[in-house]
């Protein structure tokens, strides 16, 4: 009997300890609180992500219609899709397709030049000074000084950039004036990585032409990326120890 009440007290105290330990999700969130002056310091990290196709911000929105309720007419005429018959179709809805020739060449210069220079001299004449017992004669104390300083320093950058070619963009919304919303990007697999073009912009419906196609130099708000991943690209960066003899260098 002894043994059996000591085992149950042995169970009833591993018990409550366990309860005690047992953190609330409440208690949880307090800890973890910014506010809270026991959190002395926490660990914070920023990770670049690689690039992935099929990134959410670059890909089509489906939408599906809903059809209006509107009471019969009798008439075969839907003066929402009117359209002459020489006009072209400017009536695009979300997820339809442009084509956007990429045309784009950008140059630019810049030099500087600057020149410092400083002259600086004085001269004291021989002269008679006489403190107390100390006396100084004229040829005894003279003084000249010359100073020259000049800096020179110059700098020059020049940088072009030039990419043609073409990529399919959908339109992902239209804006109250008509401009359609269009984003979208196209991926290539080489030997060796892969290279991406990622497009977004604003176009207006009258920008585009017969064939459905539209100059980038045309459309507004223009966010174009090229860039790419794999062995290639990462040739392309510099090492650890380069980064640390460019900074003590």
């Amino acid at each position: 009997m002894k043994k059996r009440c000591h085992i149950f007290s042995i169970c009833f105290i591993f018990t409550l300890g366990g309860c005690a330990q047992t953190v609330s999700e409440e208690e949880a969130v307090v800890a973890s609180s910014p506010t809270n002056p026991q959190v002395v310091q926490r660990a914070v990290t920023q990770t670049e992500e690689e690039p992935r196709p099929g990134h959410p911000d670059y890909t089509p929105v489906r939408s599906y219609p809903v059809e209006d309720v509107r009471l019969p007419s009798g008439s075969l005429f839907n003066p929402d899709l009117a359209m002459g018959l020489y006009e072209r179709h400017t009536h695009y809805k979300v997820g339809d397709m442009i084509l956007v020739k990429l045309d784009e060449e950008t140059s630019s210069e810049k030099s500087l030049d600057f020149n410092t220079d400083k002259d600086s001299s004085f001269d004291i004449d021989p002269l008679t000074l006489k403190v107390g017992g100390i006396q100084i004669e004229g040829d005894d104390f003279t003084v000249e000084h010359a100073q020259d300083s000049e800096f020179n320093s110059s700098a020059q950058t020049k940088q072009s950039n030039s990419m043609q070619g073409s990529i399919t963009v959908y339109v992902t919304g239209i804006t109250p004036a008509g401009n359609l919303l269009v984003t979208g990007e196209k991926w290539i697999t080489m030997n060796r990585g892969k290279e991406y073009i990622r497009f977004s912009g604003e176009v207006r419906k009258e920008d585009v032409d017969e064939s459905n196609s539209v100059l980038s130099s045309k459309v507004g708000n223009a966010l174009i990326e090229y860039s790419g991943t794999g062995e290639l690209q990462d040739t392309q960066k510099r090492s650890v120890i380069d980064k640390l003899f460019a900074i003590f260098g």
